[in-house]
């Protein structure tokens, strides 16, 4: 089985951290010039470690936000805090996030002490400086010792400009041999909560990457992990528990906002659901959402060593529930002993190959004019005069009728096509246009 290597010529990353609720990922947002964290007044909204690429003046860079550092943590705040640590150990720059109206608390002393030591340059951020009163509040942070702090208002975009010069200006010489987005293979991690999803992202990258904990809903973020298999850059997303919430302003709906752009974002989704328990109805929610978005799908049965009686029979039921179409690839794997997961990363860039593949006007011709011809349609209805492939990913046919194709009748073109062609694991796209008579109007 091949081994995932960390990508060599990586872009400059940059790490921002800081105490809960100091507008974190307000800035890495401000940064990004989008939505793409979860930023929310509760504190602690951040658990794992969400890095995202950033352009400025030419460069670009991997900006990293963190969970909020506690000095008396929990379990769960214990992990973010492992997660903080990896986030400074990869990081060029290290941006410490701080409240200026507050001003300094015991949890910014601490990362500042443990900051000053740092060999990559500190850049202190006083945020939520608004106008120019709350600049008065500034000075009282460097008895931090870092140096001037840099005042910006994440929410309304003061200063961010300015701090972007002063990140590029400090960032190392940009590293050659970068990869090129448009090469990579985007792979989302879906499926409801805790069934293991952050585990088995985990095994595959190689380190413990995102945050794993047994309490159901730690993932609220897509947290992405660029990695090197066979030459080819595979970018993994881990997704939060994928449960549609019922509240519109809810942390969850965030969430579950951010695992529908992770799947868009994606080539192909791994829908991980829990063996134990079978396929239920939230797992094939969440399989429609994959094909209706035109996305390959992959299904891991993950917690198959839970699964103890009648293996074949639930193993039957998992392929027959989760087949939103033909083809759709089930593994079965246990993340926690690590069997069966050296197939996962197979399957899936199989599946890319499939949701990419373009087929020849004249095989696809051939291949319907044989179907219609052994098989015709019903009695008053259209015939297929001509089709070729518009596009990959997924795959996008249009077939020009002479009139009106029953749903019923599509589907066994489409299974011909299949059949022909593979498509194995990915949604096909059949658009039928009907050809006027010639003279007609």
């Amino acid at each position: 089985m091949s081994e995932p290597q960390r990508i060599a010529g990586r872009p400059p990353h940059v790490a921002i951290v800081g105490r809960q609720n100091v507008g974190k990922s307000t800035l890495l947002n401000r940064l990004l010039g989008a939505r793409e964290a979860i930023a929310h007044e509760s504190p602690g909204v951040t658990r794992d470690r969400l890095e995202v690429e950033v352009s400025w003046r030419g460069r670009r860079f991997v900006a990293i936000d963190t969970g909020g550092y506690v000095r008396r943590a929990t379990r769960i705040e214990s992990l973010v805090a492992e997660q903080v640590e990896r986030a400074l150990a990869q990081a060029d720059l290290v941006l410490l996030v701080v409240d200026a109206v507050t001003g300094p608390q015991l949890e910014d002393l601490d990362l500042a002490r443990r900051l000053r030591g740092a060999e990559v340059p500190v850049v202190l951020v006083a945020n939520k400086v608004d106008s120019e009163i709350q600049e008065l509040e500034v000075s009282r942070l460097y008895s931090l010792g870092l140096g001037e702090p840099m005042a910006v208002s994440a929410v309304h975009g003061r200063g961010s400009g300015d701090l972007l010069d002063r990140i590029v200006d400090l960032l190392p010489e940009a590293p050659e041999g970068d990869i090129d987005p448009a090469e990579e293979r985007a792979f989302a991690i879906v499926g409801r909560p805790n069934v293991g999803k952050s585990s088995l992202f985990n095994r595959i990258v190689g380190e413990e990457r995102a945050v794993v904990s047994p309490v159901a809903g730690t993932t609220r973020d897509a947290v992405d992990s660029l990695v090197v298999w066979d030459d080819t850059p595979l970018r993994f997303v881990d997704t939060a528990g994928f449960r549609k919430p019922s509240r519109a302003e809810s942390l969850e709906y965030y969430g579950f906002t951010r695992a529908v752009k992770a799947i868009e974002r994606s080539h192909v989704a791994c829908l991980v659901i829990d063996a134990s328990e079978g396929v239920t109805t939230e797992d094939r929610k969440i399989a429609a959402r994959v094909a209706d978005l035109g996305r390959g799908l992959v299904v891991v049965a993950n917690k198959w060593d839970l699964v103890e009686e009648d293996r074949d029979r639930r193993f039957r039921e998992i392929r027959e529930r989760v087949e939103v179409f033909p083809g759709v690839t089930v593994l079965r794997t246990s993340a926690h002993t690590g069997v069966g997961v050296g197939r996962v990363v197979p399957a899936l860039l199989e599946v890319h190959g499939e949701w990419t593949k373009r087929v020849g006007t004249a095989k696809v011709n051939e291949v319907l004019l044989a179907a219609q011809s052994e098989t015709p349609p019903p009695r008053g209805t259209g015939r297929v005069k001509y089709a070729t492939q518009i596009a990959a990913g997924p795959p996008r046919f249009v077939l020009f009728t002479t009139g009106r194709i029953p749903t019923t009748y599509a589907r066994f073109l489409e299974n011909r096509l299949r059949k022909a062609f593979g498509f194995r694991g990915a949604p096909i796209r059949l658009i039928f246009r009907r050809r006027k008579r010639r003279g007609s109007r």
